[in-house]
């Protein structure tokens, strides 16, 4: 058997990988060599240097050291305890917290020096680690270095990947498959150095030349790709036009009039139906911008035609109020709208899928029950997706392969920068609807440091008083040992304590789909008047009485998500409020803030927020878990982007190499890509 290994290898070929670890890989969908090397670390431990208290950054994993000085073992609730220690050093005391390691407490002896590694976080003067890796003097040689941290699973361990990374890439053979004067007029780094380099970094520069290489072969094999389907298509010519109907009707059915953004999204996507291409475009607006109704004349346009429509949305609760409101919209003119959710007995599915396949159900709204390969359609014209992005490759092509000639529309209240739409999203024909409705008033953001919590719940509690409704953002679900993240679970109790008289919710992801669902159905309906939440209100329902949202610990999410999660409030005439409290002091914590309370467009945050973020380095992109195989998170660096598009253009008709087919090939069948 030959030494070296290569990337389409099963994982048993890796010493030290038995029937029972490559049972444990399987469901971390790692089944080839090829997994492996492509499961990067989502952070790495800069063990380097020891660094003195002054050299400290707040936020950040630190390696330091100190003399142990005291030692405290407190009970907290429960059978939790938390050892609480001071370290001196020459620059002053700082202090270590771990929790439930009762056990560490024996074996620590005072005046005795010590080496920590771990989160740092400045409060109020202090500087503070929660639970560090802890070593004895004379460590120094075990702890330095660039060590990679990856996501794991039970049974198989960090240490598991390094040891098998580390073998792996001592033997792997690797072939050049970029053009050879892309890798020299590019001056791009070998594949060999690439992983060696992006699994275990020697030195920052050597990180940089691989995550580069990395950048540039996921958005090669991305744009290649994309040119290609563009170029089908256009070779296919399958004539999808759609004869002319009268608008008159439906617009005069509106208690209100369109804007000016709404109605050129109106007019382009006439022109896309009558054209003989498939439509293939995006409608993008910020939250409150009208790209229901925008849907909606589409839809009217197609069911007039006697053609069928599908409008797939994230979830059940927001495919209840998209059934609702159409259903109740288009009813006037005889369209039959039905919804397919999970729980229909059975008779009422077998039904509703017998009417949609003798056409009776003109048009079909539900979450991903559409894919299911029981659903057919009598003559599909129109697929309608809401935030798409939310949905797999695999998703996707399952539904659009449902009708013989597609027209695909997307609604995006996720705003793209413009350099993207021109690039990333080539093979799309973009609409921006930039205008609101007259009535939308601008939300009031504010940032607080912690200082003003106090004043920020007096005033949510003024806008419980008026009979409103708000939301309470919290980053993480459960109590941390990284006491730096307020937790919702904690947070609920407090707000529960708070508002005594109000009736209080919590939602995170945790939960099962149904409680999900309920807890938010029971918000909207005002039942609760209060929901605390993780993140994953995100993309929810409309909930108009909602008036004010804080979220605790912004200075954890990035600009684009603080901006829609903004979004959440705001959605009626009402005056609506968003409190960022911000436990940081970080300079590009105040960058965000400041950017969030003085821009309230969409379109200008994403590019703020591209900006600030940049294209990361070896501490920073990777360090807070931005994943690489996010294609996403490479937009960033927009040059980049402008170089890729220039050589994949350049290289659009030569002979593909094997590997950057199979490559494309792999990206076309992924299901978990989060680009639209």
């Amino acid at each position: 058997m030959s030494d070296r290994i290569a990337l389409s290898d099963p994982v048993t070929r890796i010493r030290g990988i038995g029937s029972k670890k490559e049972e444990k890989l399987r469901a971390m969908r790692i089944r080839t060599v090829r997994d492996l090397v492509l499961h990067y670390p989502f952070r790495y431990r800069d063990k380097r240097e020891v660094r003195h208290l002054h050299q400290l950054t707040d936020g950040s994993d630190q390696l330091a050291s100190g003399m142990l000085v005291r030692k405290n073992l407190r009970p907290l609730s429960g059978r939790r305890t938390v050892l609480e220690c001071t370290f001196r050093e020459k620059d002053g005391v700082f202090f270590a917290s771990f929790f439930n390691m009762p056990y560490l407490g024996k074996s620590l002896e005072l005046n005795r020096e010590y080496i920590l590694f771990g989160r740092m976080y400045r409060r109020n003067g202090a500087i503070i680690f929660n639970t560090p890796e802890i070593y004895p003097p004379g460590s120094e040689r075990d702890v330095q270095g660039i060590l990679p941290v990856y996501r794991c699973a039970a049974g198989v361990s960090n240490n598991d990947l390094i040891r098998w990374n580390r073998t792996v890439l001592d033997r792997l053979e690797t072939e050049e498959w970029l053009p050879e004067e892309v890798v020299r007029e590019r001056n791009l780094c070998d594949e060999a150095y690439m992983l060696w380099n992006l699994h275990f970094p020697a030195g920052t520069g050597a990180y940089r030349a691989a995550r580069y290489r990395d950048q540039y072969d996921q958005l090669y094999i991305y744009l290649m790709a994309i040119r290609q389907n563009r170029a089908r298509r256009l070779e296919e010519g399958r004539d999808a036009s759609i004869p002319p109907a009268d608008l008159g009707p439906f617009l005069a059915s509106l208690p209100f009039e369109l804007t000016e953004g709404q109605k050129q999204a109106v007019a382009d996507i006439e022109e896309d139906l009558t054209a003989r291409l498939p439509m293939n475009r995006l409608i993008q607006g910020d939250v409150g911008c009208g790209k229901t109704v925008v849907a909606e004349a589409a839809i009217y346009r197609v069911l007039s035609s006697g053609a069928q429509c599908a409008f797939m949305a994230p979830t059940e609760i927001l495919a209840r109020q998209h059934f609702e409101k159409l259903s109740r919209d288009l009813e006037p003119f005889g369209f039959r709208t039905e919804l397919l959710v999970s729980g229909l007995k059975v008779r009422e599915r077998r039904q509703l899928l017998e009417d949609l396949a003798s056409g009776e159900v003109d048009l079909l709204i539900g979450t991903h029950a559409l894919i299911q390969e029981d659903v057919e359609f009598k003559d599909l014209r129109l697929l309608i997706t809401d935030e798409q992005h939310r949905f797999g490759v695999n998703q996707r092509k399952s539904l659009t392969g449902k009708s013989a000639v597609p027209n695909v529309l997307v609604m995006s209240a996720t705003p793209i920068p413009r350099t993207l739409q021109a690039t990333v999203f080539g093979d799309m024909d973009f609409t921006v609807i930039r205008t609101k409705p007259a009535s939308r008033r601008p939300i009031i953001t504010q940032c607080v440091q912690e200082s003003g919590r106090k004043r920020v719940y007096v005033s949510v509690r003024k806008e419980l008083e008026q009979g409103h409704l708000a939301y309470i953002v919290a980053p993480s679900i459960e109590e941390s040992e990284d006491s730096g993240m307020v937790s919702a679970e904690k947070l609920y109790e407090e707000i529960r304590r708070m508002f005594r008289e109000f009736r209080v919710g919590l939602l995170h992801g945790r939960m099962d789909r149904a409680e999900k669902e309920r807890i938010m159905e029971s918000f909207a309906r005002g039942e609760l008047q209060v929901l605390v939440s993780t993140v994953v209100i995100e993309v929810g329902i409309d909930v108009p009485g909602a008036t004010v949202i804080v979220i605790e610990n912004s200075d954890r999410f990035g600009l684009a998500q603080l901006h829609q999660l903004r979004g959440r409030v705001g959605r009626n005439d009402l005056q609506s409020y968003c409190y960022l409290i911000n436990y940081s002091r970080s300079e590009s914590a105040a960058a965000r803030m400041k950017a969030l309370t003085e821009i309230s467009d969409g379109f200008e945050i994403s590019e703020e927020d591209f900006r600030l973020r940049g294209p990361g380095d070896l501490m920073g992109t990777m360090q807070h878990g931005e994943g690489m195989n996010h294609l996403i998170s490479l937009f960033a660096n927009e040059e980049l982007v402008r170089i890729v598009s220039e050589d994949v253009d350049a290289h659009l008709t030569d002979t593909m190499h094997p590997e950057l087919r199979a490559r494309i090939r792999r990206l076309s069948e992924t299901d978990n890509s989060d680009i639209l």
